[in-house]
């Protein structure tokens, strides 16, 4: 059980080190995923709500002091969306139960929506770009190109639990 929370700590690290160096490298377009969000909805997934939310704040500070983004706003959104993705939780689903099945992707893309709203709620203000076409191009955008490489994931969790997508 412990040796789990090691294993998403460590890997929350590596993406949180892969996005801040080598983010540009997987920019379309200016639009950047957000690998960290897969990680934290993973984990709320398969462990729940608090520990969910719990992991999301730390990850997103540890984000924060890393990145040059203001100390607190990664914070937030990201403790949002453990708080969404624990709510999808089932108890004794394995990881591969959790990321394998079609539920990991709507849950991820929901979260995504609503990470980046908030996100994008905090980054605009009206006199310099409306918040809808903010949202448009950084929220919706983002949302849709993490959730397309959570595929990834999702398909190789599935064919190791013996389904075809």
């Amino acid at each position: 059980m412990n040796r789990d929370y090691g294993v998403y700590v460590v890997v929350a690290l590596l993406v949180i080190l892969i996005e801040t160096v080598a983010s540009n490298l997987l920019a379309i377009g200016g639009i950047t995923p957000d690998l960290l969000l897969v990680v934290i909805v993973s984990f709320a997934l398969q462990k729940g709500q608090l520990p969910g939310v719990l992991f999301g704040f730390a990850s997103g500070l540890v984000y924060d002091i890393v990145s040059t983004d203001v100390l607190g706003s990664n914070a937030l959104v990201k403790l949002l969306a453990g708080y969404c993705a624990g709510f999808f939780h089932r108890e004794a689903a394995s990881l591969q139960a959790s990321i394998g099945s079609p539920r990991f992707i709507g849950v991820l893309l929901g979260c995504a929506l609503v990470h980046n709203a908030v996100y994008s709620f905090l980054y605009t203000r009206p006199a310099d770009i409306p918040f809808v076409a903010f949202y448009l191009k950084n929220g919706i955008a983002a949302a849709l190109y993490t959730t397309a490489l959570a595929l990834l994931p999702f398909f190789y969790a599935s064919r190791q639990r013996g389904e075809d997508y």
